[in-house]
């Protein structure tokens, strides 16, 4: 298994603060068989030593994905479930935060946008906002994985790949997906609704049945995070340059949008974050 990270935390797309989180916790990434990868963008996995410490709170302004996670530790608790726990992520409709404290693990799989629904052949709108456990159904067989990264992630990879269906649905969202993540400019429903190979009302229910949260909030949050990622590198970036440069119709829009994400205005996120 080939992990990578950086040596020296930067900046990084959706994770608030990184640069400053290097003696906090360990982040780690790896790519995905290719049997699994047709769902999943890759594993990561997360590991902390709090114990003479205190408690941290991490912050993700997560993706339009869902996320299967093993996770155990002496925290007891996590979730709500206790540990060590299966876990499914819904998509987070805000920010994902979590307590870091004591001694912890956790090893999961990203999975496409739309990856988790396609895989399982699952509507995934009512995951949204929950974390919930593993079910027996969702592979046909109970789950149960060691409380080790790689004898973890080896189960996990090759049960996510071990099938062989094929969604139409799926492949068109993706294309479509990856164009409204790589394209600054597509900034409105109507603009994505040229792009896609559905009409409008279909367009939104395949949103809703693989993704798990509307086109419009998709849009909305990609412009979020490349803002909040702007804020941290960019220091003598303005805030209304960055509302016009992500879309919004007025910086004033700009700042309720981000407050109501991060519970913070672009200046505090500066304030706190900024390198």
């Amino acid at each position: 298994m080939a992990a990578w990270k950086n040596p020296t935390p930067a900046p990084r797309l959706g994770v608030v603060g990184r640069a400053n989180t290097g003696a906090v916790f360990d982040l780690q990434q790896w790519a995905p068989s290719a049997a699994a990868a047709r769902w999943v963008e890759h594993f990561w996995s997360v590991t902390w030593d709090r114990c003479d410490a205190d408690p941290f709170e991490s912050a993700v302004i997560t993706f339009p994905v869902l996320h299967l996670t093993h996770e155990w530790g002496t925290d007891g608790v996590r979730h709500g479930h206790q540990l060590p726990a299966t876990l499914v992520h819904g998509v987070v409709e805000r920010v994902f935060t979590t307590t870091l404290s004591g001694a912890g693990s956790v090893v999961g799989a990203k999975f496409r946008p739309g990856g988790f629904a396609a895989r399982f052949d699952r509507d995934v709108s009512p995951l949204t906002g929950l974390v919930l456990p593993v079910d027996d159904e969702l592979f046909g067989t109970p789950m149960l994985l060691d409380d080790d990264r790689d004898r973890a992630t080896e189960k996990l990879d090759a049960a996510i790949g071990n099938h062989d269906g094929d969604d139409l649905v799926y492949r068109g969202l993706l294309a479509l997906l990856d164009q409204m993540s790589s394209d600054p400019q597509l900034h409105r429903v109507e603009q994505v609704m040229a792009l896609s190979p559905w009409s409008e009302r279909t367009t939104q229910r395949v949103f809703r049945r693989y993704v798990g949260v509307p086109l419009r909030w998709v849009l909305c949050r990609y412009r979020l995070q490349h803002a909040a990622l702007a804020i941290e590198t960019e220091p003598d970036t303005e805030f209304a340059d960055l509302a016009v440069r992500f879309g919004w119709y007025d910086q004033a829009h700009f700042i309720n949008d981000f407050r109501a994400m991060l519970g913070c205005t672009p200046g505090g996120y500066a304030t706190k974050h900024r390198r």
